[in-house]
Parts: C-alpha cells; structure tokens; sequence
C-alpha cells in the first residue's frame, strides 16, 4: 500500500509517498529526538555573554548565545568558541559525549570549558 520512488541526483535522493495513512509516520517530542541525536549540556559560568557553535559528524554548525548563568542542551559532538576576551582565538573543545554536561568559565583572561557539575548535597544528621 506505501509506494515509494526515488531518483537519484548526484550524492543525495528523494522519496515521495503515495496512498500514505496519516497514522503511518509520527512526528518525535524533544525528548525522543534527543536520544537519536545525542546532545550535551552547556552552562555558562563565564560572567558574560558567551557565543559559540555546536556541531558534529551529522549536525551542522549552529551558532548558539548563552547569557551569564544560563545554560541549554545542544546536539552534535563539539563547541567552537573564542578562548579570549581580549583577542579572538578560536578553540574547539575536545568530542563531547551525547550525556556530557560542561561549562563555560573564565580563567583570568582566558576563557575555558571544563566539566559541569551536579552537586548533591546531603544535610547532615542533628
């Protein structure tokens, strides 16, 4: 009943459906998408606006503004950003796992990503 056809064209291709039962094909929340396209976690710790791109093996460059304190979940495996806050030097950060959870933070002049942390605090017992 799904007909497909297809042509080719150079290195890419497209299909079309036919006779397609709106139930056949579903569209994934966030969360669902996630999990296919892996992703990490940035915070940004810097004290300043900080701008960079994400990007990796299947996810193409996207540039990406994050305010002091704020933090979001981007796809791909690495971060471009600019190390200085007097020059521009351009930095790629080593391959990020899809659960990683890094920060932006200032060292000096110099700006770094390092590893985010998930703090559990444990009141002692009275």
């Amino acid at each position: 009943m799904l007909k497909t056809s297809y042509k080719t064209l150079k290195d890419s291709f497209s299909i079309t459906f036919d006779d397609l039962d709106d139930d056949s094909l579903s569209e994934l929340n966030s969360d669902e998408a996630s999990e296919i396209m892996g992703g990490f976690t940035v915070n940004n710790d810097s004290g300043s606006t900080r701008s960079f791109y994400n990007f990796g093996a299947f996810v193409q460059p996207q540039r990406q503004v994050l305010q002091p304190g704020e933090s979001g979940d981007y796809n791909g495996e690495y971060i471009l950003y600019n190390s200085s806050k007097t020059a521009f030097e351009p930095t790629l950060s080593s391959k990020l796992d899809s659960d990683e959870v890094v920060r932006f933070q200032l060292d000096g002049n110099r700006i770094a990503i390092g590893p985010g942390f998930a703090f559990l605090l444990i009141a002692p017992e009275a």
